[in-house]
């Protein structure tokens, strides 16, 4: 029984407030059970599909990005209440080329032409996009009956128009945060998809498409 339905139960049987707060205070040494598991954090995360606004424009290929992460072991961890540290991580694959393959997944539902590549024009591409991943993190600390949710994302891109062979750079970054009742991993998995498809289309709004380039707003 989770403690949202304790406290309905409650309300409804009459439950002592004295009766009611042990029961919650031994939910949330259950809570901390589990310390030191890998919490899976996919990345692409899964979003909701939309009609894409455009189509057409270059073929695009994304190269894996470059990490550099001051902290490569672990996407993040989550401090426990009572002590003890878990850890979020992907569940497969590496960070470099799943954030390549989440930034292709949205240019895709925006209409762009784009695809994953191992090298730079591959595949008769017009225009390479390569990233340096500077921050990428998701870290949750629970408290008494809360835990606080934070994650940060820092991507440099560099825009190759092979046409003409001129250079675009971008940078976005950003941050999200969220405090839950009741940690569930789907919380870290949202935030950080959240905040990954609020760079991406930050990137999308400072750029445009010019004939079988990208450039600069």
């Amino acid at each position: 029984m989770s403690c949202v339905e304790m406290i309905r139960w409650h309300k409804e049987v009459g439950v002592k407030p004295s009766q009611l707060c042990l029961c919650v205070l031994i939910m949330s040494v259950v809570a901390c059970a589990g310390k030191g598991e890998r919490i899976d954090v996919a990345i692409p995360g899964n979003v909701t599909s939309t009609e894409p606004t455009s189509s057409g424009g270059p073929r695009i290929a994304v190269l894996p990005f470059d990490d550099k992460r001051g902290n490569q072991m672990h996407l993040g961890q989550r401090t426990h209440l009572w002590g003890g540290t878990s850890y979020f991580d992907l569940p497969t694959g590496t960070v470099s080329k799943a954030s390549a393959q989440a930034l292709v997944d949205y240019l895709n539902r925006q209409g762009w032409r784009a695809s994953l590549a191992r090298t730079q024009g591959g595949d008769g591409a017009q225009v390479t996009i390569l990233g340096t991943i500077q921050d990428l993190s998701i870290d949750a600390t629970s408290g008494f009956m809360h835990t606080d949710l934070l994650a940060k994302n820092n991507l440099a891109l560099k825009i190759i128009n092979h046409s003409d062979d001129s250079t675009v750079r971008e940078q976005v970054s950003g941050s999200g945060t969220d405090q839950v009742f009741w940690f569930e991993p789907e919380d870290a998995q949202a935030l950080t998809t959240e905040l990954l498809e609020s760079n991406f289309q930050k990137f999308v709004n400072d750029v445009r498409v010019d004939g079988r380039t990208i450039r600069l707003k």
